[in-house]
């Protein structure tokens, strides 16, 4: 008798333990900015102690394709998060640009996709049509949405729908210039090509930029009235505004010597590091590293309108925006700690510190005239180039625009192709990548 109401009382106990581990499963991770609120012990708590559940350990990982001085920030970034919230664990990934969007694509069909990249805007595009990555709207509530500037939330949608939540917006090209061999920087490109031809001089370059890459000729496409994609995103490029831009660019090297014969993106950059170049296109991502290499000498202004037009290049716009792996929505607890981690590195907080370590243009609505911008000289040259800019496409076609300027563009920067020859081929090209992808979809 004694033995029975002993096991009677111990399957309560069992389910009373039951109970209380269903209860602890349904807690809400706590908001990522603030630890969880811990209650102050009562005299009653004190004489019989309940003790807290506890938070279920999950493991996320992000991959992503920034420059060492970021990765070291995001690590730091990462290292406090985790502090703050020890339940969840974040592991870190990096990845060249081309390297991360064909990784993430085939583990994302192997079912072995991390569960969040931080990525451009354009991967969208891709990663939509793949339905591999998760619509905004079926991760975040609409008042995080309605939180962020308009213009950079909308860098990522396709089809209607938005696919990313950006840390930063810009992500755009610009002028930058060294003060100490540049007292006013240009205001056309005549000025740019009579400057750069007379600070040429020893071992000192008066202008460049990464000559054979399509994202340093997007600006110059604009300028002179066309763009990659239309208004339907099919690709532009058989057109009179694409063989003048092109033109230019050759121009610039081979008629006006007004850029070295060869120079990409690790010859600009350590050029203007080393005081070497006194004018470079550049992005966003840059000035961190130029303000710490030249300090009070680095200057920053719009890229100077072109003469023949009148109008100013229009650099593409975006910034880095963090997807989520659509098969997170499958997994509970992975997609709370997934909310709650985003939701710290897109926070405020975190952005204020991209303005100041990096300056980054922020994101949300509530940073657009911060003082730390609206103060800082450099902030103000990129915000001013900012506004002439315009988005990426996201839409998938952009790939096959990328893919086909690219080797034109190098054949007209090595003067084995005709500007009007390498648009016809550029129209070409991309119009064939469209069908295909039309036919795989």
């Amino acid at each position: 008798m004694w033995d029975r109401s002993v096991r009677v009382l111990v399957a309560l106990l069992f389910l009373m333990g039951v109970a209380v581990a269903a209860c602890a499963r349904q807690t809400p991770t706590p908001e990522p900015t603030q630890p969880a609120a811990q209650p102050q012990p009562t005299k009653a708590a004190e004489a019989s102690p309940t003790p807290a559940p506890e938070m279920k350990e999950v493991k996320i990982t992000f991959w992503e394709q920034e420059n060492e001085e970021v990765d070291v920030f995001l690590d730091e970034l990462i290292a406090e998060f985790m502090k703050k919230n020890p339940n969840i664990t974040v592991e870190r990934v990096h990845y060249g640009n081309e390297e991360l969007r064909d990784q993430f694509q085939a583990a994302s069909l192997a079912g072995a996709a991390p569960e969040l990249v931080r990525v451009p805007n354009d991967f969208a595009g891709p990663f939509s049509a793949l339905g591999i990555i998760a619509k905004a709207t079926d991760v975040f509530d609409q008042s995080v949405l309605d939180s962020y500037i308009s213009e950079a939330l909308n860098a990522t949608r396709v089809k209607g729908e938005i696919w990313g939540v950006p840390d930063n917006y810009g992500n755009h090209l610009m002028l930058l210039y060294n003060k100490s061999l540049v007292s006013q920087p240009p205001e056309d490109t005549d000025a740019l090509i009579k400057m750069a031809q007379e600070l040429t001089q020893g071992d000192v370059q008066g202008f460049t930029y990464n000559l054979n890459e399509p994202f340093w000729l997007a600006p110059w496409l604009g300028a002179f009235g066309t763009w990659p994609l239309d208004e339907n995103d099919q690709p532009t490029f058989d057109n009179e505004g694409t063989v003048k831009a092109l033109q230019f660019v050759q121009d610039l090297k081979f008629k006006h010597k007004a850029v070295p014969e060869e120079c990409d993106y690790n010859c600009m950059d350590t050029l203007f590091k080393e005081g070497k170049a006194a004018m470079i296109i550049n992005g966003d991502w840059s000035l961190g590293g130029y303000q710490e290499a030249l300090g009070e000498n680095l200057g920053v202004d719009v890229i100077p309108k072109v003469t023949e037009t009148g109008n100013y290049p229009t650099p593409m716009t975006g910034g880095k925006y963090w997807m989520v792996s659509k098969a997170v929505l499958d997994d509970s607890t992975k997609l709370e700690a997934v909310k709650t981690f985003v939701g710290y590195m897109v926070s405020a907080e975190v952005q204020k510190q991209w303005i100041e370590k990096f300056k980054r243009l922020p994101s949300l609505k509530e940073l657009e005239n911060d003082p730390a911008i609206q103060e800082d000289p450099i902030l103000q040259g990129s915000f001013k180039q900012l506004l002439l800019g315009r988005p990426m496409p996201a839409a998938p076609e952009m790939r096959c625009a990328w893919d086909a300027m690219r080797p034109n563009l190098e054949g007209v920067m090595a003067g084995t192709l005709k500007p009007e020859d390498a648009a016809k081929a550029m129209q070409e090209a991309a119009d064939q990548c469209v069908a295909e992808l039309g036919k795989s979809e």
